[in-house]
């Protein structure tokens, strides 16, 4: 018996925290499928990947992700949206970076590099293989392993947490003030 994953059915469910170019491509899956047409599902999840790997490192902080990769001027910071702003990233490195950035699993990442492959073996008879159930558990798995996990900030560069580092470094230091006189007024 074949369990009809979440992500198909209801792509709006808020625990995915998906957006809607990312349900779009969903419910396309779900389209394709019903077409039959498995091998261009690949493509359609594959999209939906890249799309949440790309909001997830926008999220956390791009400075992180433009230190860890060596062609700075291929993504664009000034664009207006999403796409246009990944335009001449390599989506392939993309998901190697999002590991770098610890914002995926090493598993994760070892299911959407498998994606990758699936979706890029242009052979159409390896491609006709591809049955319904599998895309499900490929489906299921990227609910579990990357869909419904929480979007992180970098807390280094969050102003919070550098204002109260800053706030507790001066209490050390009028500790340490106090301190030292006490011990210097008791000698």
């Amino acid at each position: 018996m074949t369990t009809y994953p979440e992500l198909l059915s209801n792509p709006s469910n808020p625990r995915f925290s998906l957006q809607e170019s990312e349900i779009y491509s969903l419910k396309e899956v779900a389209e394709l499928i019903k077409l039959e047409q498995y091998s261009y599902s690949l493509f359609a999840i594959w999209n939906t990947i890249v799309i949440n790997i790309q909001r997830r490192i926008e999220f956390f902080g791009i400075n992180n992700f433009l230190e860890k990769i060596h062609e700075e001027k291929n993504y664009n910071q000034n664009a207006h949206n999403l796409k246009e702003r990944w335009l001449n990233v390599n989506e392939y490195k993309l998901i190697t970076y999002a590991k770098d950035l610890n914002l995926i699993s090493n598993t994760c990442h070892d299911l959407i590099t498998m994606i990758y492959w699936m979706k890029s073996n242009n052979n159409t008879k390896a491609n006709e293989n591809i049955e319904e159930e599998e895309l499900y558990c490929v489906l299921i798995l990227l609910d579990k392993n990357l869909f419904t996990k929480e979007f992180r900030k970098d807390q280094r560069s969050n102003s919070e947490t550098t204002d109260e580092n800053i706030n507790n470094q001066n209490r050390r230091e009028e500790d340490l003030e106090t301190l030292n006189s006490t011990m210097t007024s008791k000698t």
